[in-house]
Formats: structure tokens, sequence, C-alpha cells
């Protein structure tokens, strides 16, 4: 068995929040390999997805630090719009996925982290709640890799669950989790044949019932940057009576870029998959890619602009939205979200839509294929506490692990505020390891400061952090 030694710091996983606690651990002078298991950084977020919550629904912004750092540097590269408002989503941000990957790699490298690819986490050694060390699976066979301090940015909460961390798992009562997507982009777009559809049937549109305004309202949104599309009910409605449409999801959304004729989808959906499971997973992966297949049919034949599309590409793994909800000294909620609650020991803000897809029920759910979806006008603040495991003395959690009820974590797990909790989590990492003290033992105050000054945004502007 291999050993692996040298750092401060270890992060586990390259995703949305890992890549972004990397480079802040590293940046803030700590030792600092990050551990992932494929060859690329940025995991969902390089799945094409517009953004939201960059800014909350009154246009403050809420995403600031590395995340806007890369968001400015794809812009300059003609890789990302602005950041406009939505009146579903409070704001949305459209990004080119395959340029976001390579501009998190030149960060990432510029930073001094130091990468270890295609390893998977397997198991902790644990002692008295302190992690000596991880152990990994990669393509040497087993690798031990010891270190102060430890990020756990799984998505999953692996490290943590693997250490004894205890942790609720998807909807308070009986377990059941949001259902697994698999995101994917076709190109061949006529957008405008799609626009023009959507202005002779705006009742075939998505919109909060306060903004529907017929073909103006579609106008509208036909400017903006970066937008978000949803609807196209009619045309499924009428694919299911055909027998063309089977996918469990009652409308779909899709994401453009100015000047593009490629589009990301997202229309797929299965229900009851426990991500943590391998055999759920495998099922997941299979019936994702069969609907997009069948969603690809779908589009070419019952929506216009769609008639010549073609697969570019597919994910590089199905999209999890719920697994395991780590049990930190706080767990946040869903008033302290819709709330825009401000905390003394806030260390990243949230304006994700609660983006709550139904879970559906054992038996077969009388509703399938809805979404909750509320926007957040007053960005949240996320405590540090949300991010300690309880009876872990070294470990930090980010992402859409941390700890939060299933309903506030519908929010959490969204990209920009992964990406703000990923470099808290990062920056407390690296502290408490130079420092030889657990991140719970952090002078709260110095690290808010210290945040600031990398550019995260902690309070509000034109608001203070409230107990």
């Amino acid at each position: 068995m291999r050993l692996r030694q040298g750092f401060d710091v270890v992060v586990v996983g390259g995703g949305t929040a890992g890549a972004i606690a990397g480079i802040a651990a590293a940046r803030t002078g700590a030792k600092t390999l990050l551990v992932e298991q494929y060859g690329t950084l940025g995991g969902v977020l390089t799945l094409g997805m517009s953004l939201k919550g960059v800014n909350d629904g009154e246009g403050v912004p809420a995403l600031g630090g590395i995340g806007a750092e890369l968001i400015d540097g794809m812009r300059d590269m003609g890789g990302a719009t602005i950041v406009t408002q939505h009146p579903r989503h409070g704001s949305i941000m459209g990004q080119d996925p395959e340029m976001l990957k390579l501009r998190l790699i030149e960060m990432a490298q510029a930073s001094g982290l130091k990468l270890l690819f295609h390893s998977y986490l397997v198991d902790t050694l644990t002692q008295d709640g302190t992690v000596q060390a991880i152990r990994v699976a990669n393509k040497a066979g087993l690798e031990v890799i010891p270190a102060a301090c430890f990020v756990d940015c799984t998505g999953d909460g692996d490290l943590a669950a693997l250490s004894g961390a205890r942790f609720s798992y998807g909807r308070e009562g009986d377990s059941l989790v949001q259902p697994v997507s698999a995101i994917f982009r076709v190109g061949g777009v006529d957008l405008d044949r799609t626009w023009a559809y959507l202005e002779a049937h705006p009742e075939d549109f998505e919109l909060p019932p306060d903004q529907q305004g017929g073909t103006s309202s579609i106008a509208e949104f036909r400017k903006q940057p970066g937008v978000g599309v949803a609807g196209f009910g009619a045309l499924i409605r009428k694919a299911r009576a055909a027998g063309d449409y089977t996918i469990p999801r009652d409308y779909f959304g899709f994401n453009p870029l100015p000047g593009r004729n490629e589009v990301t989808i997202n229309i797929t959906r299965v229900h009851g998959i426990r991500g943590t499971d391998p055999d759920d997973l495998t099922r997941a992966e299979v019936e994702t890619q069969l609907q997009i297949l069948e969603g690809t049919r779908f589009l070419r034949k019952y929506v216009p602009g769609f008639g010549g599309c073609y697969i570019v590409s597919t994910p590089f793994q199905v999209g999890v939205r719920e697994t395991r909800h780590i049990l930190g000294e706080y767990v946040l909620t869903a008033e302290d979200v819709m709330g825009g609650r401000d905390f003394p020991d806030q260390v990243a803000r949230g304006a994700y839509p609660l983006d709550i897809h139904d879970v559906g029920a054992p038996s077969g759910a009388a509703k399938v294929g809805g979404t909750d979806l509320s926007k957040i006008m007053r960005s949240y603040g996320v405590p540090a506490r949300t991010l300690l495991p309880e009876g872990l003395e070294n470990v930090v959690v980010a992402g859409r692990a941390i700890s939060a009820t299933h309903a506030a974590s519908a929010s959490a797990r969204g990209q920009p505020v992964c990406m703000a909790t990923g470099h808290a989590a990062g920056t407390m990492a690296a502290l408490a390891a130079l420092k030889g003290v657990p991140p719970r033992a952090l002078d709260i105050g110095e690290v808010q400061s210290m945040l600031r000054g990398q550019g995260q945004v902690v309070e509000r502007e034109g608001s203070r952090a409230a107990a």
C-alpha cells in the first residue's frame, strides 16, 4: 500500500464545491491535495445548465470570491453571459460548460493546488473523532493519504459518513429523495422557430401566474442573455397520448447561449434512486440514458425548431440531487432560506431557488414530474456550523451534503451556493491546518475577515448579521 504525504489539507471531490474548495485552501497558504474520481473539475457545473442564484431576487450579488472570479474569466472569453433577473429563478446566467472545465483547471494550476485524478475514496482512518488519513483506490492500487484537515466535497457526505458522522437521509420522516436526472446538450436547433411557437402558444410557456403576459412576456425572455426556458406541457401531453413519451415529467426546460444553436436540455427524471446505492445508481444511469434517446426523438418530432437537432454531449454521470445531509452544529431550514436570514457565524450566502422536485412514493406517486420552485428574494447566510459535522474534529463539509433539512437543501444544493460553501470550507480547513487547531476552534471573526479579503460575499449588501 502506497503512502502519499506532505499535505496540510486534502479535499475529496473536485465537483462544483470541491474545485473551489481546493483553490481556496491552496490560496490561503495550505499545501493542498484534491482527490477526484474523474479527469476534470467542476462536476455537474460542467453540464451546461444556466446558473441560477448568482444574484438574489432583488438583484443583489450572493456569489463572490473564487466563484465570481471563475465567471468573470469565462465572460472575458465569451463563455458566460451577464447575470439578469428572472421571474421564476430570481436571477440567471448562461455559461459554456466546456470552457468552464478548462478555466477551472487553469485556476487550480495557478493556485498551486495539487491534483490527483482518477482516484476514488474507499475508507478513512479515524481515531477519537479525528481523521488521520484517507484511503483511495486508483491505477496504482490503494494509497493512504494523511493530512491535518479534510474537506468533504463528495456530494454524498461520503468522507464524513465513513468517519462516523451522523446524518439524515432525504426527506424527514420517510427518507425519500428528490429524483435524479441526466442533463444533455443538443445542437442544430432553430431557436427562431421555437420562440415563434411559444409566441403563438403562450399557454405552453411556464411562468409564475403573476408574470403571465402572453407574447409580450415571451418577447422579453427572448432578448434575455442565458435565459432559462421551461414549458411545452401541451406538446408532452400530445406525445404521451400518442405513445411517444413515457418520461415521468410533465414539462421540460432548455438553456441557450446567445448566437449558438446548441442548447442544454433538462427533460429526464427517475424516481426512487438512492445515490449511495451502486445498484440504484446503475439503474439510474441506464434509465436516464434511454430517456435521453426518447427525449431527443420527442424533441425532433414534436417541438418546433428541434426537428433537425442532434445530441452534442451526454453527462459524465447521472445527476443526483439529494442523499445524505450531514448533521452539523446547526441545521439550515427552509424558513432560514426563504426569510433571507443572517447568522453571526455566516461564511457564505445562498440565493438559488428553493427547488424541490417531487420525490414520488414507494408504491407510485399520484403526481410525478412536478417541481415546487420558490425564488429567493433576499439571499440568506450559511452558518459555519452547517459545514462542521458533529463528532468530527478535522472535517469540513461543503456542497449539497451540508447540514440542512430536505427543503433547505433544495436551495443549498444549487451550483452558486455550492461554490460559495466550497470557498468557505477550503479557507476554514486551510486556516485550521496552518494554526494546528480544529476548524470549530477558529475565531469566526478572523475567518470572515479572511473570506471578505478573498472577495467572498459574507454579508448581503446593506445588511448586518443577526443572531
